[in-house]
């Protein structure tokens, strides 16, 4: 297969194996579980994934209800010609990595919904429903890459925040951060170690907890402890769950802990938050 194509599917259970042209994936109405290597990406209606020509993965979907794909495949010789026209009206916009020996290659990462590229897979993901012409189709894989591009530069003036002198190493390691600050968000509710992190992003212990920091502004500790109160403060005001029971599902076994790392996020206890809420 050599054009650009867009998989746009319905699936309460699928699993795939194997590697494809640069993509950006979108689900709506549940999530899929990327597995690349070490690294994990949950992927759902808040967020999409962004994943380089050639790169080898494991998709899952595995829910109760249906989970709607809207996922875009760009042909390398599309995005080699869109890079070259595009890189001659604004050479700075292309001023990363894209042209290496092994092709273009991008920042994989999961990014939240927001911006341009959203906005447009909104937009496609409803043009798809209804059917799109060609040239409907023409000018959206056009408008949906260039999108990408200008994400792709935010995520390299993001790497800027490193210091080191040469680009390309500060490029690297922001990637390899992105690696495990994206496993973290896919798995915050297990018991991680800095071991175990430190894989995912193939640096060592002492190196990632000081680049993490930089970039995230937070220790991975931190970060974890974010997440999981963040999704405990949803399941608090979204559902009647029990509050022990939230508490263990976001990965703390004692609710001691749970109660004094939640009041110390959010400035409130998680009892007085649900009342707040009636």
């Amino acid at each position: 297969m050599t054009e650009n194509f867009i998989i746009h599917q319905k699936a309460r259970k699928y699993q795939w194996t194997g590697d494809c042209f640069l993509s950006v994936k979108s689900f709506f109405g549940g999530s899929a579980y990327y597995q690349v290597g070490q690294r994990a990406y949950n992927v759902d209606h808040r967020s999409f994934l962004i994943l380089n020509e050639c790169t080898h993965y494991n998709l899952t979907i595995d829910g109760r209800a249906e989970t709607e794909s809207f996922c875009v495949f760009f042909s390398p010789d599309f995005v080699r010609n869109t890079v070259s026209e595009f890189s001659a009206t604004d050479e700075q916009l292309l001023d990363l990595n894209l042209r290496q020996p092994s092709g273009i290659r991008l920042f994989e990462k999961r990014y939240a919904h927001k911006g341009a590229v959203s906005q447009l897979l909104l937009k496609g993901r409803s043009q798809s429903n209804c059917g799109m012409s060609q040239i409907e189709k023409d000018e959206f894989y056009l408008h949906l890459l260039h999108a990408i591009f200008w994400q792709n530069h935010n995520s390299f003036n993001a790497s800027h925040r490193l210091q080191f002198k040469k680009k390309s190493t500060r490029q690297e390691i922001f990637q390899r951060v992105c690696f495990v600050k994206d496993y973290i968000e896919s798995n915050y509710a297990k018991n991680m170690s800095l071991n175990e992190l430190s894989k995912v992003g193939c640096l060592s212990q002492n190196h990632l907890l000081r680049n993490f920091k930089r970039v995230t502004g937070y220790t991975p500790f931190q970060y974890i402890s974010q997440k999981r109160i963040q999704e405990a403060k949803r399941q608090i005001l979204e559902s009647n769950r029990p509050i022990k029971d939230i508490a263990s599902s976001v990965g703390y076994s004692s609710y001691t802990n749970f109660c004094s790392y939640f009041k110390h996020i959010t400035g409130q206890s998680p009892g007085s938050l649900r009342k707040s809420d009636i």
